[in-house]
């Protein structure tokens, strides 16, 4: 969408980067200096990025404040874009290919992939913060959490003009709502897991676990693409911590899913072993009950407490 900046090498240590951003911002009370400097801190210390830089809201949309990299759009209409969903929606947004984005606001063809992450403080948003790369699927969730945790001590450091603040009241109601989404997903995964092991014919065993799949593909998506990277943006470094433990320990389980989606799936193969599925299935309903319990005991409370 932007501009050329010197090329980096290697992955980004986000752990690093925090901590050199908060010692960068930390006793400059004054936003311009802060917004310049961080800006020009992201846009160096990233590989791969050829514009970083803020945009901040006015009465028609977004305005471009301080970045790095070559000029840039000045105004982005209200509704348009990608800095504007991840504005409007209060979370970060990653496009692997801008060109198949719908809206996207072309300000330098060179740009392919982008990463927004929303400025939050107080229970408001403030802005964005956006990064453009010229490679395609530059930006992964670990760069979405990682300048998500930059972001936010710039904006802990930087007294943020209360002209931008925007109230982000319906943004935690809905997020309330989908951690209870969460909590309802588990209550129907628990009841299909009840089913599949009360099920004695073999022939029923391949529609009850299409049921369960699709319960738990939608959990799973919820997860992924809203509760941690959500929690990965927490002022809280616990609750960070959690997020980032969670999502590791899902995948571990997401991958002993498709292994039993794999063998267990098609028709037939629960009547050609049917004490094999009963051994198997047995140890993924273990496995699951445990996250379900640990789940609601801990991560979504740690949610919740965040939220409000």
């Amino acid at each position: 969408m932007h501009g050329t900046g010197e090329p980096q090498a290697g992955p980004a240590d986000y752990d690093l980067l925090e901590r050199q951003a908060s010692s960068l911002l930390e006793d400059v009370d004054n936003f311009l200096a802060n917004a310049a400097n961080f800006a020009a801190f992201v846009y160096y210390s990233l590989p791969e990025v050829n514009w970083a830089g803020f945009y901040f809201p006015d009465e028609r949309g977004l305005v471009l404040g301080p970045f790095g990299g070559k000029p840039a759009c000045t105004k982005l209409p209200r509704g348009q874009g990608v800095c504007n969903r991840s504005f409007e929606t209060a979370k970060p947004v990653i496009v692997d290919d801008v060109q198949a984005f719908a809206g996207h606001i072309v300000c330098d063809p060179a740009s392919r992939s982008e990463l927004v992450v929303p400025i939050l403080k107080d229970q408001a948003v403030y802005g964005v913060f956006d990064i453009d790369s010229p490679k395609n699927g530059r930006f992964t969730q670990r760069d979405a959490d990682g300048v998500a945790r930059l972001v936010a001590q710039f904006a802990a450091h930087t007294p943020l003009p209360e002209s931008y603040r925007t109230s982000r009241t319906s943004s935690r109601i809905n997020e309330r709502i989908d951690v209870q989404t969460c909590r309802d997903h588990h209550i129907v995964l628990r009841y299909l897991a009840d089913e599949l092991s009360a099920e004695r014919r073999a022939g029923g065993v391949a529609p009850l676990l299409r049921r369960l799949r699709t319960v738990l593909l939608a959990h799973l998506k919820l997860e992924d693409d809203w509760l941690y990277p959500r929690l990965a943006q927490s002022a809280n470094s616990i609750v960070r911590g959690k997020a980032e433990r969670y999502r590791r320990e899902m995948g571990g389980l997401r991958r002993k899913f498709d292994e039993l989606w794999s063998a267990w799936s098609g028709e037939g193969a629960a009547a050609a072993d049917f004490e094999g599925w009963q051994r198997e299935w047995r140890l993924f309903r273990e496995a699951i009950e445990a996250r379900i319990l640990t789940e609601d005991d801990d991560l979504y409370v740690a949610a919740e407490a965040d939220i409000t």
